[in-house]
């Protein structure tokens, strides 16, 4: 399954959920940039039960039962899979330095570090990028617009979800010919990451009377500090 179906799949979910959650979520009043703030609540306590029911368990079995040698080793992986998709929205922001340190980390991590698995680049001090294209459509003007919970995928904004189709077209993993190695690894990413997020979650516990408001808050906080690379906005 390519991450252009899974996107295509996703916008249609959200369309019925939405549908379906237009006419029993309560209506508060929506916070400033969060327009779909009922429906996106909605959608929120979705992922939230399949990732309880689901992901959460996966997760916690993949990182209670692997080594953590092997785990380093998977996230290094796909990892490298997304210095290389940097490397494009370098480009496109015209960020030459950027560029050569993700193309290096890329080039360096996939022969000296058996295609990723070894994150030599890192132990060089060839910092990452970190780049991808939400980022780059906020670089050249582009505002984020609403606030968007999308299903499965969670919190995003209407730029940084528009990105994301294109953005798939590149991604190494996706683009995979081997239908059952694609999937495979697109399964692993997924639970990858979720362990990634177990320090976050363990934090908006202690900290967040309301968990949707302080995930939308993190998310928007973090995607500007992203686009202007750490600076203050110009109206602060």
């Amino acid at each position: 399954m390519s991450r252009t179906f899974i996107v295509h799949g996703v916008s249609v979910i959200a369309g019925l959920v939405a549908l379906t959650l237009s006419g029993c979520a309560s209506f508060r009043a929506a916070a400033p940039g969060d327009p779909l703030e009922p429906v996106n609540r909605g959608i929120y306590s979705f992922n939230s039960t399949f990732d309880h029911y689901l992901l959460k368990p996966i997760a916690k079995g993949y990182d209670a039962a692997v080594p953590n040698l092997v785990k380093t080793g998977v996230s290094n992986v796909f990892q490298n899979a997304a210095d290389a998709q940097s490397v494009v929205s370098d480009a496109l922001q015209l960020k030459g330095a950027k560029m050569g340190d993700d193309l290096g980390r890329v080039i360096i991590n996939t022969t000296l570090g058996i295609g990723g698995i070894f994150d030599h680049a890192s132990a060089m001090g060839i910092e990452r990028g970190n780049e991808d294209l939400g980022q780059t459509l906020g670089y050249w003007g582009i505002g984020a617009g609403p606030y968007v919970v999308i299903p499965f995928l969670g919190p995003s904004s209407l730029r940084d979800a528009v990105a994301r189709y294109p953005e798939g077209l590149y991604d190494p993993i996706s683009t995979l010919s081997s239908v059952p190695v694609r999937n495979s690894l697109l399964g692993v990413r997924a639970v990858d990451a979720r362990v990634g997020l177990f320090p976050a979650e363990s934090l908006m516990n202690q900290a967040a009377l309301d968990r949707y408001t302080f995930l939308r808050s993190a998310y928007l906080q973090r995607r500007q500090s992203l686009v202007l690379d750490g600076k203050r906005p110009k109206d602060e």
